[in-house]
């Protein structure tokens, strides 16, 4: 297929349903007319100037990725006298979907998640590009694994050889709920940026909500000024529940200087330690223990018949070990595109705050591994859990 056209994307494309909106421009689902084959069609006005230039930039990340695993795959591009636009594959549903669908995000599956975001920013970096809107949308599911999408605000922050220098007073570019606090100020981004975005996200997948969900203002900056106020105080441990992983993830890359290199394979370990522990048949054993322990004291009367079909329910999960299967996720990229800041980052929508939980027995106990390593349980009797397996969203 060409890489570029110049006739309209009607002409070779049938417009199916309207997918939603980027960080610009319109995205559409679209049948290719000669084969018949389904992909995504993202195109904008030409006489929007601003935005024709971000699509064509993107574009060019695009075409750097093209053929590496985890990103959006590019298949043409093209202008006509109307539209500038571009075709790509269709990938599954974003995370806020998912969310939307199956609820919060249990211990096991937020750790993978996490996981796999830093294997991608990982690859995306090592391109010497930064993405600056990391948020729920942006990350998709397919084939079991999650993707990165929308590159429209990203940047270059090596340039001839060297990492961009600080700057204030650059507008703030992003999406203000999971934006870094540099971003909020107004700051120049860099790597650090989009590994403290990717904590905001997960805490809000596992969590359903972030403190400051609810901040309006009609000025803007106001409003970004008061979300930065609550991240700078913000302390992550004081979240019920919060698995320990997120609130060592937020120390560390807080701590990260504007042009130091994260260890990646640090923040990757982090998450999988603590998803190898849940995955533990002992681990789960005992939460099982607990959890009929816990129903038991909270019964005001129980007989015999009871006591011995909770034991032999004990006996049964104790014979039992969880499967999960979510695969890991690597990537290659390649690197050089232009810059063209945006005083403010592009938002398309409210999105909603989250879903509330069907009552459940909410049992948390603090079990210690061999490296005296405490962990704290969130028991699972609720009924709205993510399926740990990514297979069964497709």
């Amino acid at each position: 297929m060409k890489c570029h056209d110049n006739k309209p994307a009607s002409q070779s494309y049938q417009f199916l349903d309207k997918l939603g909106e980027g960080s610009f421009g319109f995205i559409w689902k679209v049948k290719q007319i000669q084969t018949g084959q389904i992909y995504a069609c993202k195109l904008v006005k030409n006489s929007m100037k601003k935005e024709k230039t971000l699509l064509q930039r993107e574009v060019k990340i695009l075409h750097l990725l093209k053929g590496k695993k985890g990103f959006t795959q590019i298949i043409t591009s093209g202008q006509d006298h109307k539209n500038t636009y571009f075709i790509m594959n269709l990938l599954g549903d974003n995370l806020e979907q998912v969310r939307t669908k199956y609820g919060n995000f249990n211990t096991t599956t937020i750790l993978n998640t996490g996981q796999q975001m830093i294997m991608l920013l990982k690859e995306l970096h090592n391109t010497n590009i930064i993405h600056r809107d990391i948020k729920p949308e942006n990350f998709v599911v397919h084939q079991e694994k999650v993707h990165l999408i929308d590159f429209g605000l990203s940047k270059l922050y090596i340039q001839d050889g060297k990492h961009l220098e600080f700057r204030e007073n650059k507008g703030m570019i992003g999406t203000a709920r999971y934006a870094s606090i540099n971003s909020l100020k107004g700051n120049e981004q860099s790597r650090r940026d989009d590994l403290e975005s990717v904590g905001y996200l997960l805490i809000y997948l596992y969590m359903g909500t972030l403190p400051w969900n609810n901040i309006t203002a009609e000025d803007k900056k106001i409003k970004y000024y008061k979300i930065q106020r609550m991240k700078e105080t913000f302390k992550p441990e004081t979240c019920i529940n919060l698995p320990p992983e997120l609130t060592k993830y937020m120390e560390y890359v807080k701590r990260l200087k504007f042009d130091q290199k994260p260890d990646y394979e640090y923040l990757e370990n982090l998450f999988k330690r603590g998803e190898d522990f849940t995955r533990s048949p002992k681990l789960q054993i005992q939460q099982s223990q607990l959890q009929i322990k816990s129903n038991l004291l909270h019964l005001k009367s129980i007989d015999m018949n009871q006591c011995l079909t909770s034991r032999k329910s004990l006996h049964q999960q104790e014979n039992t070990s969880r499967r999960i299967t979510l695969e890991d996720l690597s990537s290659t990229g390649a690197d050089i595109i232009e810059e063209l800041d945006k005083d403010e980052g592009i938002q398309l929508k409210n999105l909603s705050v989250g879903i509330k939980q069907p009552q459940g027995i909410n049992l948390i106990n603090k079990l210690r591994t061999g490296s005296d390593q405490i962990y704290e349980i969130e028991d699972k009797l609720k009924t709205n859990l993510l399926p740990i397996s990514l297979k069964q969203l497709q």
